[in-house]
């Protein structure tokens, strides 16, 4: 081993002297002959591909400033070709895109596409001659990171045209409120939907309880169910009612997101739950789950933190003045946005990561992620 480092040590030295030799006599106005290019291309290797890709850029970034005047052109040829040699090594070990259409890996770079926020990499297909940009949002006006900004400002309360607005300020990019709208539709859902694939390790003790919302003017309900271990929401359903079978409907979309049953329900003083948590959560084992919180002089059982929650969503609700018609869609979205994106103030990081998924609190992430997986059959359309 110890012969084998001074030999490895010895190499890189060797390289470098000829490598400084070679561009030494560019500077210097001298000749440099063939055999000499030959030895510099030869002692390229990827072991020291950062260390030469160092000296050249010094070197090369005086000869472009004109701050040193290369006469001989034997000496910018070979200047040049260490040069590509270099880039073609590098060009290698990128992780080229397999094309779109026929899933072929004989792709290479083909132009850029510049736009007003950024310029865009083109990749060309030599199998079916397909030019495509490798990203996942294609075909509108925005990127990744406007996209991301947009879906982060609506969450936190941002109307549509303050949003359309602050694209304007920000980045120069002029779109409409429907625009926002339309990306909001989009990507969210497919976030949301991508999602819905992560089961959580949450605890056995639950809270559950419904807040009114304003639809068109009319009170409507979204039911809430909370963990109380993690403060993961596991369902967050909206409903026009506030009866025994909304109860339970919410009961059973958390049930399949926990993929278990609770042990203790904690709910408010209404009726409508004791038949709903018997039926969805009592076992011979566990006969009475349900606990009811219907005073203040209660010393255990309260329903604080769901509570709290509710206070979060209305975040939203305000800036809107009530909903148009997309409370249900909302509801889930938001129940996204709670779980991955959100730090908790309380815990310290995201109530997914509690729950012990591995997930960043990362827009660009997810929405990265969401677009690489299969797209759902049925989308429900924000209206």
């Amino acid at each position: 081993m110890f012969q084998y480092g001074l030999l490895h040590v010895g190499q890189i030295i060797g390289s470098s002297f000829i490598l400084i030799l070679g561009i030494h006599s560019c500077l210097h106005r001298s000749h440099l002959n063939p055999g000499t290019l030959t030895v510099i291309l030869a002692i390229i290797d990827k072991k020291y591909i950062s260390y030469i890709k160092l000296l050249l850029k010094v070197i090369l970034s005086y000869v472009r400033n004109d701050k040193i005047y290369i006469q001989n052109s034997l000496s910018k040829v070979i200047l040049i070709r260490v040069r590509n040699k270099v880039t073609k090594m590098e060009n290698q070990d990128e992780q080229r895109p397999n094309c779109p259409v026929c899933n072929s890996n004989k792709t290479r770079k083909d132009s850029v596409r510049k736009t007003l926020l950024c310029d865009k990499q083109r990749w060309y297909c030599k199998a079916c001659g397909k030019r495509w940009v490798n990203s996942p949002i294609r075909n509108i006006k925005g990127d990744p990171k406007t996209v991301v900004t947009v879906m982060d400002l609506y969450m936190k309360g941002v109307s549509y045209r303050s949003i359309a607005d602050h694209l304007k300020q920000i980045y120069g990019l002029e779109v409409s409120h429907i625009t926002v709208l339309n990306w909001v539709n989009t990507y969210l859902t497919k976030i949301t939907e991508y999602v819905k694939s992560m089961q959580p390790q949450v605890g056995d003790y639950w809270l559950a309880d419904e807040q009114f919302i304003k639809v068109k003017g009319n009170q409507q309900y979204v039911w809430n169910v909370l963990d109380n271990k993690t403060r993961f929401l596991l369902a967050s359903n909206a409903s026009k009612t506030r009866n025994y079978k909304d109860a339970r409907t919410t009961f059973k979309r958390a049930k399949k997101v926990a993929g278990k049953k609770a042990k203790t329900v904690v709910t408010d003083g209404s009726f409508n739950y004791s038949k709903a948590v018997r039926k969805e959560f009592a076992t011979y084992q566990n006969p009475k789950p349900h606990k009811r919180y219907v005073s203040l002089r209660q010393k255990s059982g309260n329903n604080n933190k769901i509570e709290r929650f509710h206070e979060t969503f209305r975040q939203r609700d305000k800036v809107m003045r009530g909903f148009k018609g997309n409370q249900k869609q909302y509801a889930e979205n938001f129940q996204t946005y709670y779980n991955f994106v959100r730090k908790h103030s309380k815990i310290g990081m995201t109530p997914a990561q509690k729950a012990k998924i591995d997930q960043k609190a990362d827009w660009k992430e997810l929405l990265i992620k969401a677009m690489q997986s299969p797209v759902p059959e049925n989308q429900t359309r924000l209206v």
